[in-house]
């Protein structure tokens, strides 16, 4: 087909001589650019864009009272760990910040709105290939958004905000402890470049409760390549300061790393933290750090998110 531009034709090898070496390797090259084309346009059809916490606040105020393009609505997914952190500020009892959680309406796709899965699970299934263990933490997520949308004020949902803020500070505050043992163990036992990867995959498999070994580490690793090299940057940060105390914002934030195990997904920040951790991995590619001006306008918004995903 390639070579001579229809399905039935004569024998290759024959129809190869006639035509002379170079037209065939011309017509060779011109088929594979023209699957690359297609291939290029496969994937960014398939591409779909998460936001951090500062993005969700900037673009809800920017499209409080328009809405996003739809096809561009349906390219935005929606990170568990961004949204619930946008929702505890309503602890704040803050018109505006309520205000932003209700524009999501105006952004997201509404008859097919998607949540990502809760990080433990995408690490269980794409890190490990293993089945995650069952969680209600989407569902109670996706409530607390449909509770925000038909609330009047912020004082309707203001005790519901406290109860996942509580949830939340709680998860943090689990991650910090787990991330304090590792450094302890680190600087007890101090380990090699090549014996650091076996240490960290062991380390989030007990934490998601898959066996460590049900893929190979460096397997393991290449998969979640972003999410390994932010841990192991953060570990070193730690392990040279006797005085260090973990953040519980940066531990959960390094969690949302973990969906770029999907080609398809993007992430679209404001914070140049993962940016300055992140230097080798192929993922970092699929991380769009924004200005607080781009967000500012629905025009800068929209060339935004068409750059990247259309």
């Amino acid at each position: 087909m390639a070579i001579v531009g229809q399905a039935v034709a004569p024998p290759l090898f024959d129809t190869m001589v006639v035509l002379g070496q170079q037209r065939v390797v011309r017509r060779m090259r011109d088929a594979i650019q023209s699957l690359e084309k297609v291939e290029a346009k496969e994937r960014a059809r398939l591409r779909l864009i998460y936001f951090d916490t500062d993005v969700i606040h900037r673009i809800g105020e920017t499209f409080a009272e328009r809405e996003l393009p739809s096809d561009l609505r349906q390219r935005i997914v929606i990170s568990p760990i961004a949204i619930l952190e946008a929702l505890s500020h309503l602890t704040l009892a803050s018109e505006n910040i309520l205000r932003q959680i209700q524009a999501i309406h105006n952004w997201v796709d509404p008859h097919n709105a998607s949540l990502l899965p809760w990080p433990c699970e995408v690490i269980a299934q794409l890190g490990f290939h293993a089945k995650p263990a069952s969680d209600d933490v989407i569902a109670n997520v996706g409530k607390a958004i449909n509770a925000c949308l038909t609330a009047n004020s912020a004082d309707d949902v203001r005790e519901s905000a406290g109860k996942l803020k509580d949830w939340l500070d709680k998860r943090k505050g689990s991650y910090a402890q787990n991330f304090q043992r590792l450094v302890g163990s680190y600087r007890d036992h101090p380990l090699t470049d090549e014996e650091f990867p076996e240490f960290w995959v062991e380390g989030i498999a007990r934490r998601v409760n898959v066996d460590p070994k049900s893929r190979p580490t460096t397997e393991i690793v290449s998969t979640l390549s972003a999410y390994y090299e932010y841990d192991k940057e953060r570990l070193k940060v730690a392990i040279s300061n006797p005085q260090y105390v973990p953040d519980p914002n940066d531990l959960l934030d390094s969690e949302q790393l973990v969906y770029l195990a999907d080609p398809t997904r993007l992430f679209l920040v404001c914070d140049r933290g993962y940016q300055a951790r992140i230097k080798h991995s192929p993922q970092l590619k699929q991380i769009y750090k924004s200005s607080h001006e781009e967000l500012s306008t629905a025009q800068g918004v929209e060339k935004l998110l068409r750059d990247r995903i259309i």
